[in-house]
């Protein structure tokens, strides 16, 4: 019954005024094909692709943008579980359809919607989040979308997530706050949409530490609410989670374990129900070492070891599924169980081994997001050239239609070779200069990304000679300062510019750590400018490796007390930099440039070499040395 009503319903909407010269309008069409789909999604045993693709050869909808679009995002749909190339094909002509309209907005928001979790199914999380945010966006500035709510829900919840996946945390919280506040105008309670919800915004709260206790708390209220209710076991598994991390953020170690018990109990019993599940190996195994590093917090060491054993053997096992990610995590608990037990050697080995796959999931990384940001580029770049060709075959062949004199002809054609010539000349123009300013861009990601782990290695060798001369107390002192410069360094090497006073603060930092290295056997001044520094942006990771260069090559083997002098003076659109020291010096200028710069060093000239392109300004690098010391005047740019 409901086939011969489905198809009788299609006869009517494709047979309506099929003898009338008049078409259709265009969003008449759209809502005739939405009650086509919706019937279709109400009927299982319908082979959608077949049927869907029977409409592309239907001259009625292939005059149309919009309708085409919306079959293709159906084919793509239809299509994703089966075949994931066939899927990426059809999504993508309906991404190059849709982008020529200038309104249907509330499709443009389905079909980066549905471009956003095929891009996902490939991990390719910025891409997805690129379309996510494309298809956010559209809520967020359009409130007569004429959407089903849950489908912006779901919309908003996706884009969060992918948001927290690459530290977008300001912008998951916004997402999934307007998902909240869509949900509250429901007449039924969406249980399951708003435990994901509050478990997205703990997640973005907590690391991207953005809120204070009271909204972690908060949160968490909510997801006990929920899973109390709903009595899902994942809910209670992932409340248990977030409560484990709000106990450890308080230094609550016994309740964490409690929580961090109850969710390995989830994951072994959800490993032991499917062993060979890769979601469940991984979720298990991280479970195990986050559990490693409460127990060694709590001193609880027969525990830590039973579960370091555990965690080698799914190692062992599953050696290939785990992701460097999780191997750190597990490298780095067993590093702080052996350097509180005093087996400094094994410590060390662990600490090589936690250095090596975090290079390795910074260099991914990196390459991931180039390879992803050059597509995503090349994809813009692409539906603005089709859409401004396309716009200007139109607008001639309306005029054509209109005017029928051959006079006109010719003159319309000849206007129209020009303006296309023209528009080929501009966007041509244009697109070359938008491909170096991104070129510009990567290579400098590319850039901070080497120095990053350079500076991981030298400061971690003091950490090593710590260990080595069983200073405990030294090296636990050492290690906690260097995990917050890591992480101040971490957040700064995402960024193309940042606050002056946060360089300077990390610096700061650095300089400190060294002196611990070095035995306070040098002293440091730091003389920045009066004004207000935190409203001054320069590019970051630039000054540090030549104030490491005064530390190792200028003072590091003085037999006298050191000083390095750090002095920031402003100038215009510039910053300058001078890193003074009272070393011994160098023999001559050959020296300084051959058997005393540091790789570090030679990162920083490459970037400032893209960078005076980039900004179109003089920068510039002068090294002067004696047997009274080294100066280092550097020239860097200033914005507000």
């Amino acid at each position: 019954m409901k086939k011969a009503i489905f198809f009788l319903l299609f006869i009517v909407i494709s047979c309506h005024k099929k003898n009338e010269k008049a078409q259709i309008h265009p969003e008449k069409m759209l809502d005739s094909l939405q009650v086509i789909s919706d019937s279709l999604d109400q009927d299982p045993e319908t082979d959608k692709l077949v049927f869907w693709s029977s409409r592309l050869k239907e001259k009625e909808f292939s005059k149309t943008g919009s309708a085409l679009a919306f079959i293709h995002y159906n084919l793509a749909k239809s299509s994703v579980k089966k075949d994931i190339d066939s899927a990426k094909k059809h999504i993508n002509i309906a991404l190059s359809l849709i982008e020529k309209e200038k309104e249907s907005n509330a499709l443009k928001f389905t079909i980066y919607n549905g471009a956003g979790l095929i891009s996902e199914l490939e991990g390719k999380y910025y891409q997805s989040v690129y379309y996510f945010n494309k298809s956010a966006a559209i809520i967020m500035n359009d409130d007569s979308l004429k959407c089903k709510p849950l489908a912006k829900v779901i919309c908003l919840l996706n884009a969060a997530q992918d948001n927290n996946k690459i530290s977008q945390y300001s912008k998951s919280i916004e997402q999934n706050q307007l998902a909240l506040k869509i949900l509250k105008k429901q007449p039924e309670d969406h249980y399951k949409y708003n435990f994901r919800a509050y478990s997205q915004l703990f997640t973005a709260c907590e690391e991207g530490s953005i809120y204070k206790a009271d909204s972690l708390l908060l949160y968490i209220k909510k997801l006990k609410e929920i899973s109390s209710i709903t009595n899902d076991p994942i809910q209670i598994r992932f409340t248990n989670e977030h409560m484990a991390h709000y106990y450890l953020l308080n230094n609550q170690y016994d309740e964490a374990i409690h929580h961090y018990s109850l969710v390995k109990k989830y994951d072994g019993e959800s490993l032991a129900a499917d062993p060979e599940n890769p979601v469940a190996i991984k979720n298990f195994y991280t479970t195990i070492a986050n559990l490693i590093d409460l127990h060694v917090l709590s001193k609880q060491f027969p525990e830590a070891e039973d579960l370091i054993e555990q965690a080698d053997r799914i190692e062992k096992q599953h050696l290939q599924l785990l992701s460097y990610y999780e191997k750190c995590l597990n490298k780095k608990a067993k590093m702080n169980y052996y350097l509180a037990k005093g087996n400094n050697e094994k410590a060390k080995s662990e600490a090589d081994e936690v250095l090596l796959l975090k290079d390795n999931i910074l260099r991914n990384a990196g390459i991931q997001a180039t390879e992803e940001m050059a597509t995503i580029y090349e994809l813009q770049a692409k539906d603005k050239s089709i859409y401004g060709l396309n716009k200007t075959i139109d607008t001639a062949t309306n005029r054509l239609e209109r005017n029928r004199l051959l006079l006109l002809i010719v003159g319309l054609l000849a206007l129209l070779a020009v303006s296309w010539v023209f528009l080929l000349y501009f966007f041509q123009r244009q697109k070359r200069h938008k491909q170096e300013r991104e070129k510009i861009l990567l290579q400098q990601q590319l850039l901070r990304t080497q120095m990053e782990p350079h500076f991981i290695f030298n400061t971690l060798s003091a950490l090593q000679s710590f260990i080595r001369f069983d200073e405990k107390e030294k090296s636990i002192k050492y290690l906690n300062q260097f995990s917050r410069l890591l992480r101040s360094s971490l957040e700064l090497s995402r960024k193309n510019y940042v606050p002056l006073d946060q360089e300077l603060e990390a610096i700061e930092n650095y300089l400190s750590l060294q002196q611990m290295r070095f035995e306070y056997s040098f002293a440091y001044e730091i003389i920045s400018p009066d004004t207000d520094t935190s409203t001054l942006l320069i590019p970051p990771m630039l000054i540090q490796p030549f104030v490491e260069n005064a530390i190792i090559h200028g003072i590091g083997n003085h037999s006298d007390k050191g000083f390095i002098t750090l002095e920031i003076v402003l100038h215009e659109n510039q910053v300058l930099v001078k890193i003074t020291d009272n070393g011994k010096g160098y023999q001559d200028k050959t020296s300084i440039d051959t058997n005393h710069q540091s790789l570090s060093g030679a990162i920083a000239r490459e970037r400032l070499e893209i960078l005076a392109r980039e900004n179109k300004i003089k920068t510039n690098i002068e090294i002067t040395s004696n047997n009274n010391g080294t100066i280092v005047l550097l020239t860097l740019p200033l914005k507000n």
